[in-house]
């Protein structure tokens, strides 16, 4: 049975909703809470190294815990999911990094490298939670360094 309008712009919502929370979560190095918005084999590749895949929640986790700490903004921006059927949907998106040292108070300077890229994802919903499939990162720009 083929969805209506209405069902595919609520998965187009929610698939829209993950990214924007998993940049939010990035940003405040909630990583338990980012690994587990990944199905149990999720693929993920960070922009800045977009031919090292990250196999497994577990990895992914690991992956992000070993960073040394860091204050970050992700924003994220021209959002396009496109639903395949009820349980599976592809987004493509634009990200800008900004970076700065990690410590108290704020603003915080800016480190002088920006950085610009994109992610390709792949939601799956498993027992009617979305999860990342795939999160699959890629440079486009560097500005500065």
């Amino acid at each position: 049975m083929a969805l209506t309008l209405v069902e595919r712009a609520a998965i187009g919502w929610e698939c829209e909703r993950m990214i924007h929370h998993y940049a939010m979560l990035n940003d405040a190095g909630d990583f338990p809470a980012m690994a587990a918005m990944f199905t149990e084999d999720g693929v993920f590749a960070r922009p800045s190294q977009g031919d090292v895949l990250i196999r497994g929640r577990a990895a992914i986790l690991a992956a992000y815990t070993s960073r040394p700490a860091r204050f970050t903004r992700h924003l994220i921006t021209s959002v396009v999911v496109t639903v395949e059927d009820e349980d599976n949907a592809r987004a493509h998106s634009y990200l800008s990094l900004y970076t700065g040292q990690a410590g108290e108070g704020l603003p915080r300077p800016a480190e002088p490298v920006y950085l610009i890229g994109d992610f390709k994802d792949r939601f799956v919903r498993q027992e009617g939670v979305w999860k990342f499939g795939e999160r699959l990162g890629s440079l486009a720009l560097k500005l500065g360094g």
